[in-house]
């Protein structure tokens, strides 16, 4: 099992870095990531500027997988 022992959002690059261990480093650029999000509603995006921001490693799991941030998205849209 992987575990991530750090994440940091960059707000100079609108990126969430994430390290898994000494070698390995990933950064996921959330101007593309959330690019491939359909939003039913413009305002919607604020959903994943928050994630980003305030809960780093769920953004970054979910950021990782296919339709995990687009199904985060809708699951908000439903909650609210």
């Amino acid at each position: 099992m992987i575990k991530i022992i750090f994440v940091m959002y960059n707000h100079e690059t609108d990126c969430v870095n994430v390290s898994l261990d000494d070698k390995i480093h990933v950064s996921f650029n959330c101007q593309k990531c959330n690019a491939s999000v359909h939003l039913d509603e413009p305002s919607d995006i604020a959903y994943l500027i928050r994630l980003a921001r305030e809960e780093l490693g769920l953004y970054a799991k979910l950021a990782s997988r296919d339709g995990g941030l687009q199904g985060y998205v809708e699951a908000m849209g439903e909650f609210n």
